[in-house]
């Protein structure tokens, strides 16, 4: 893949960009200091880095850490030789050909997860449940107040691919037993299914309402009633359809000492989240985990499958 020569004046913009990001990056700044909006577009990494969200902008802030330098970067798309974005192979041919290095977000977690992670062993008890004697473990999150749990049955390690069930957060679902979502359906059913194989794990990750939060989410309660869909209400709350990531999950797992899973899900971003190499853990099989449909989760339902991927069968 070739560079194309670029045209004077896009140099002298791209002069003029340079000296804006270093007024960015400047501890000095003020945002009085600067006109928006603007032909830059801030955005801010979240706390832990890659560890914590398998995302560019983390991947740009480790970097300038690992290298001592202020954390801060530039995110800029390469474009292939069709115009659109290039893809890994083109992006390993440019740097091979301009002698330039280049890394991987895989490599990045691989990197610091040889030399650290964000979770942490709080406390544990054994814990008699309905569906069988559990060992409960309480775990904390380096940047975060939120505490996620493990519930283990049976010696998952023994096991080459224990059943596996990464569980956001449901007050209204687990705890209310709401019709409106499959929550805690799927959290019952989860808990059957593992302690049905006598071994498995079910991590607890305080994310409701897909990361929102439980006030938002009864917000997006509200604005269903009136008409929306769940993706539609989030939406119009200023969120993402789907805020959760599943790190500090995978980060657990890790710490129970798992390297393959059988992952009990419907949803593929779940699965998807553990293609990173860096965390050595595999998914060889996904589990479906489809709970009864009524006539308060339907269209909810719907919305999962047509609109966020979900495999779910069709009305």
């Amino acid at each position: 893949m070739k560079i194309k020569p670029l045209p004077l004046l896009a140099v002298i913009c791209m002069a003029a960009a340079a000296i804006g990001l270093l007024a960015l990056i400047d501890p000095r700044s003020q945002p009085a200091d600067f006109v928006r909006p603007g032909h830059m577009y801030p955005i801010m990494a979240k706390e832990g880095g890659v560890l914590r969200r398998a995302g560019h902008t983390e991947a740009a802030i480790d970097l300038a850490r690992l290298a001592g330098l202020y954390p801060a970067g530039v995110l800029c798309e390469i474009l292939g030789e069709s115009g659109d974005r290039a893809n890994r192979e083109e992006l390993i041919d440019l740097a091979r050909h301009h002698r330039l290095e280049i890394t991987t977000i895989e490599e990045l977690i691989r990197h610091r997860r040889a030399r650290e992670k964000l979770v942490y062993r709080q406390a544990e008890c054994q814990l008699p449940t309905h569906y069988g004697p559990a060992t409960c473990i309480y775990y904390g999150v380096k940047y975060e107040s939120q505490e996620p749990f493990a519930l283990v049955f049976g010696t998952p390690t023994t096991v080459a691919a224990p059943l596996v069930r990464l569980h956001s957060s449901c007050l209204t679902g687990d705890l209310l037993n709401s019709l409106r979502c499959d929550c805690g359906d799927q959290l019952r059913m989860a808990l059957e299914m593992i302690c049905q194989e006598g071994t498995g794990v079910l991590i607890y990750l305080p994310q409701e309402g897909r990361g929102i939060g439980l006030a938002h989410k009864i917000k997006a309660y509200s604005l269903q009633d009136k008409g929306m869909d769940t993706v539609e209400a989030n939406q119009a709350l200023g969120f993402k359809a789907d805020m959760r990531d599943y790190g500090v999950g995978i980060q657990i797992l890790k710490d129970l000492g798992l390297s393959k899973v059988r992952l009990l899900t419907n949803n593929p971003k779940k699965t998807n989240a553990f293609i990173y190499d860096g965390f050595d853990l595999e998914v060889v099989d996904q589990v479906p985990i489809v709970a009864p449909i009524n006539e308060h989760n339907a269209r909810y339902l719907a919305t999962k499958r047509e609109k966020l991927g979900h495999h779910l069968p069709g009305a």
